[in-house]
């Protein structure tokens, strides 16, 4: 299978996952507004609000370069990111050697 087939797949896994995210952010704001809740309640409820926002914004990008041609390329070196990696997280900006480091959350 080539790159392209692969970036092919990929394109149908996104948008599956950009769907899914939209009909989660649908239905936290319907639960909203039918039934608020008590704190720990809303609390979870925005967290996974603005996680589904922040997917949808990863996806949103990753489905634009898939348009322009330029999904699956390193940000940073502008190398192909592996098709393994990509699967795995199809909204990869950074191949594995220049992937930042994430930031220590404290908590966690």
């Amino acid at each position: 299978m080539s790159r392209q087939d692969e970036l092919g797949m990929l394109r149908i896994i996104l948008e599956e996952q950009y769907e899914r995210h939209s009909t989660q952010l649908a239905l936290l704001a319907r639960q909203a507004r039918q039934a608020p809740g008590d704190e720990g309640d809303l609390a979870a409820a925005s967290a996974l609000t603005a996680a589904s926002r922040r997917a949808l914004g990863d996806i949103a990008r990753a489905l634009h370069y898939l348009e322009q041609g330029r999904y699956g390329t390193c940000e940073r070196c502008h190398c192909d990111i592996p098709i393994e990696q990509l699967a795995i997280r199809p909204a990869a900006q950074f191949c594995t050697t220049c992937q930042p480091e994430a930031p220590h959350l404290s908590g966690s």
